[in-house]
């Protein structure tokens, strides 16, 4: 496995986690303070992840030469 198909499975992983977060937000039952912290795990979490895809682009741009 290189490196970019290892990112591309940690990228998976993190995809997954933010999923389950904003299957949680769904709960009829949530208070205001746990929606907020949730929207602030799901927006953490975007940004580390554009963070990480640009890395990805930049680790198969140099795969390829």
């Amino acid at each position: 496995m290189t490196d970019v198909h290892k990112m591309f499975a940690d990228l998976t992983a993190a995809i997954e986690d933010l999923h389950s977060i904003a299957v949680e937000g769904q709960a009829p039952n949530l208070t205001p303070d746990i929606q907020l912290v949730l929207l602030a795990a799901i927006s953490t979490g975007l940004n580390a992840m554009s963070g990480r895809v640009t890395h990805m682009t930049l680790a198969a741009s140099d795969f390829r030469l």
